[in-house]
């Protein structure tokens, strides 16, 4: 095992709720009302097109310039990411990664909303990732990882939550394990409930037995 691609969302902190919040921000400051709590479920895991059209739906908004409210929500985003620290790391997320950077394993990061270099840097784990992969221009972010850590996808891990990274991974070859909702990742080659039920031993070992 030469690499490993992570997710960030919910493998390494849960930017779930760094969104909602700048979403609630939004809506307070263009609609005059913020968001309920329950509506985070709702939000999670959206892309942030998908979000705005439920925040508009909710304020029955039908006429609004999404481009711009887009805009204004990434950088309400941007300003929930301020005031993180590594308090709000997942359990053993930096046991986790701390274990693959002392087995040289190379590591890189799924960056799938453009502050995953912020994030990383404000929890203090910026020094541990060789690579940050963006969605742009990819149909794979898994494929596009490993070329950029110049690694073999056999010689590869993913670490992801849903069910379209799960299908990412197979489709780019690399051992899949699934973390949490088990109807979301049960297509994962291993799966678990969180990330504190990973260790990098298990994870060396099942990736020793698919290259037998």
């Amino acid at each position: 095992m030469k690499g490993a691609v992570l997710s960030l969302n919910h493998i390494i902190l849960n930017t779930d709720e760094l969104q909602f919040q700048a979403w609630r921000e939004l809506a307070m400051y263009e609609f005059g009302m913020g968001l309920p709590g329950k509506m985070a479920q709702s939000l999670a895991g959206l892309s942030r097109q998908q979000a705005l059209q439920v925040v508009l739906q909710h304020f029955k908004q039908t006429d609004a310039d999404e481009e711009a409210l887009l805009k204004e929500q990434y950088e309400m985003y941007g300003k929930a990411i301020d005031g993180i620290t590594d308090d709000q790391l997942l359990p053993n997320a930096k046991r986790l990664i701390i274990n693959f950077y002392d087995h040289y394993v190379d590591l890189a990061v799924n960056d799938t909303d453009g502050y995953a270099h912020d994030i990383l840097e404000k929890v203090n784990l910026d020094d541990y990732f060789n690579v940050v992969v963006d969605d742009n221009h990819t149909d794979n972010l898994y494929l596009k990882a490993c070329e950029e850590l110049s690694i073999e996808p056999a010689d590869c891990i993913g670490i992801g939550t849903s069910q379209h990274e799960i299908q990412l991974m197979k489709d780019a070859n690399i051992l899949s394990v699934g973390v949490g909702d088990s109807k979301q990742i049960s297509s994962a080659d291993y799966q678990v409930t969180q990330v504190g039920d990973l260790r990098y031993a298990m994870l060396r070992k099942l990736w020793e037995d698919r290259q037998e």
